[in-house]
């Protein structure tokens, strides 16, 4: 019959499962039992009432199961099931006397968290004894009765049901129940129905508070990152539910005491089921002490753990211990980490960065780019102040460049001024910062051999690539002219540094290397502001900061200057013309050679060339003796006197003379014929009261240089 066969079938699956459930699983053991009311429908006598409707051999009748059950992965219970039932007769003489045996499966779920829904099915064998309406051939043995035949056996059944109801603890559930049964003969169906009542669910060796954590993936932290820590995990906890029953709302945070400024919220979930675990990050709000850390560091933090059983909140925490590196661990598998330790407001580079600055600025060419003149200045004050390159002794820069998973010990740039050494790296850091605290940008190239630290000339890349010779000892950059340093070369000057830092980076020009500003490093790696550094380098000596910059400065000017002047001089028949003597003029001038300039622009002058008129004027003006330019200036003018560059010479001459109304309106003039010319000098627009010696300006920093050369007719 086919309705057996798919009783056996069926019976196979649940007795598979809970049978690897013992082997494999962590199940949730349970006892149910439930009384029943078995309600008859559709077993059809053969007799009829009155009105012509067939009558029901059975009337309601009563019965209970027990059930064994193990609840699997949160949704699904296979079980053991047992029960008995009687059912009165109607039409027959005997009732209907029903033992079950056999196995389920169900599944179920929680809508609230005290609301339970299952449903599920089972089947198995089942010993009937009833009496039929007639005769029989289901009967294993049989004895004739009044109204029909008595048979005793074995058959089979098979029942769905449905089952709601209330948790009062996670292990105490009441549920209803409603469904459906038949018991099946070899030959014919003995009994159909529908059944309802209660089922007390209990859940046995169970304990109450039970919530496992433990750590894996931790990381030891790097103290230059602690801002990152509520952004990057330091680990990952994993939480098994022990509990009797699944828990809700899990909120998970951190704490490490002092070293947090608050409570790290980590992660949640809404559901965890019995016996599953879910795998949270663990983030923190570490807060600046924790730069306090010169070596290694073990911290003891809090991980708390929040959730409901049902509607009672619990608590649970766990103690991890945190790992810290020291202030000046990093690695070098990324580059911008350099950030970290390049601050412009660190107060010991600002001490002696400044000195230098303003050394330079008192003794520098105001027509060589100033940014230029800085970075020599700044180059060659560090190395009169004494710093050396040495090799790491325990972690060299080439070694820790070589394998990025090693860690290097990164000077901060206070370390180096007051061990005066470092490696390539260090010195690197330290002209950075240097740079940074006088607001010229700066890059760093972590190179294999070497570190590379640039900075970009004031000037832009066409006006560079007419300027220079030598164009190969720049880097060309997204719109900006770097010069390169190798930092290593710090005692042999800055001009030595300069061409083999150039050398070096040429080297690498076919892998596509860029330099990595500082400025782009600290999106990523936030300046780090020591607290607790109280060091003052002590001062070189002035006139050994000036005799050095000047001595670099002068041999640059040589370098550059030199084939210049050679090949213009070989241009020349004789002493030249006017226009070849003006050339050779603006050349010196450019370079700051006052003397040699102002000679070539009087000869050029004798030689009845204009704009040499201009250039004599701007000699004065960048030597300060502004009424001797402000004659020259109009000299020019009265020869040209649409002449644009003796117009705004004659402008920037008067305003420095006070004389502001004439200035004014020179100004104006350069404006409407010019606008791009005049807002390189927008400082003469600024407005004061009449009577002040000088008008502030924004600009005023720049008043001193930016001439316009007239080079043509």
């Amino acid at each position: 019959m086919y309705s057996e066969k798919l009783v056996r079938r069926l019976l196979i699956i649940p007795l598979l499962t809970f049978s690897s459930a013992l082997c494999f699983a962590a199940p949730q053991v349970g006892v149910r039992f439930s009384p029943q009311v078995w309600i008859p429908f559709g077993n059809d006598s053969g007799i009829k009432d009155t009105s012509g409707n067939a009558l029901d051999l059975y009337s309601v009748g009563g019965g209970a199961d027990a059930n064994l059950d193990l609840g699997l992965f949160g949704f699904l219970s296979p079980f053991i099931d047992i029960g008995a039932a009687v059912i009165p007769p109607n039409k027959v003489s005997t009732p209907l006397y029903f033992a079950q045996g056999g196995g389920g499966l169900s599944t179920y779920f929680y809508p609230t968290p005290r609301l339970m829904t299952r449903l599920g099915g089972s089947g198995g064998l089942a010993y009937v004894s009833y009496t039929s309406a007639a005769s029989s051939t289901d009967a294993t043995s049989s004895d004739s009765g009044s109204g029909g035949t008595t048979t005793q056996g074995l058959a089979y059944y098979w029942k769905t049901k449905l089952e709601l109801g209330y948790r009062f603890t996670p292990t105490t559930s009441v549920l209803g129940t409603v469904g459906y049964t038949q018991i099946l003969g070899t030959a014919a169906t003995i009994y159909k129905g529908i059944s309802a009542g209660l089922v007390v669910n209990l859940a046995l060796g169970q304990s109450e508070g039970n919530l496992d954590a433990t750590i894996k993936k931790q990381e030891i932290i790097f103290p230059i990152t602690y801002y990152k820590s509520d952004k990057t995990p330091l680990a990952t906890v994993v939480l098994r539910n022990k509990e009797s029953a699944e828990i809700r709302d899990v909120e998970v945070t951190f704490s490490a005491g002092a070293y947090t400024s608050r409570d790290a919220a980590c992660g949640s979930a809404k559901l965890v089921q019995r016996g599953d675990s879910i795998e949270i990050p663990l983030y923190a709000n570490f807060n600046d002490k924790v730069l306090g850390f010169t070596e290694t560091t073990k911290l003891q933090g809090t991980i708390k753990v929040t959730y409901k059983v049902l509607d009672a909140a619990k608590t649970a925490n766990q103690v991890i211990t945190v790992v810290f590196n020291n202030r000046n661990a990093a690695t070098w598998a990324d580059e911008r980490v350099v950030g970290a330790f390049i601050s412009p407001q660190d107060p010991s580079m600002l001490e002696l960065s400044k000195y230098i600055a303003g050394l330079v600025r008192v003794h520098s060419r105001t027509e060589i780019d100033k940014n230029l003149q800085y970075g020599m200045g700044l180059f060659e004050g560090l190395r009169v102040y004494g710093v050396v390159q040495t090799p790491d002794p325990t972690m060299p820069y080439v070694e820790a460049r070589k394998d990025t998973s090693k860690l290097a010990y990164l000077q901060y740039p206070y370390q180096t001024l007051s061990y005066k050494s470092g490696d390539s790296d260090a010195i690197a850091l330290t002209m950075a910062e240097a740079l940074e605290s006088v607001a010229v940008p700066a890059a760093i190239a972590a190179l294999p051999e070497d570190v590379i630290v640039a900075f970009p000339l004031d000037m832009n890349e066409p006006k560079a690539r007419t300027t220079f010779s030598a164009l190969n000892d720049f880097v060309f950059q997204d719109g900006k002219v770097w010069v390169p340093l190798r930092a290593s070369m710090i005692r042999d000057g800055f001009l030595r540094a300069w061409k083999e830092g150039a050398a070096l980076w040429q080297s690498y020009a076919s892998e596509g290397r860029k330099l990595l500003p500082v400025e782009d490093d600290w999106k990523e790696y936030q300046a780090i502001a020591l607290a607790d550094v109280d060091f003052k380098p002590m001062k070189p000596p002035e006139d050994a900061v000036n005799l050095a910059f000047e001595n670099v400065l002068g041999r640059f000017v040589s370098t550059e200057v030199q084939p210049k002047v050679e090949r213009l001089l070989s241009e020349m028949t004789g002493e030249g013309t006017g226009r070849q003597r003006n050339s050779l003029g603006i050349v010196y001038a450019q370079y700051g050679l006052y003397d040699q300039a102002r000679a070539e622009f009087e000869k050029a002058v004798k030689m009845d060339y204009p704009p040499a008129l201009v250039n004599l004027a701007n000699v004065a003006f960048l030597l300060k003796d502004y009424e001797t330019a402000a004659t020259y200036f109009q000299k020019a003018l009265d020869a040209q006197p649409d002449n644009k560059a003796a117009t705004i010479g004659l402008a920037r001459a008067k305003y420095e003379l006070d004389d502001f109304a004439e200035a004014d309106d020179l100004f104006a003039q350069v404006k409407t014929i010019d606008p791009k010319l005049a807002d390189q000098y927008s400082y003469l627009a600024s407005k004061v009261d009449v009577g002040q010696p000088q008008r502030a300006s924004s600009a005023a920093a720049d008043r001193g240089g930016g001439m316009t050369w007239d080079e043509h007719e």
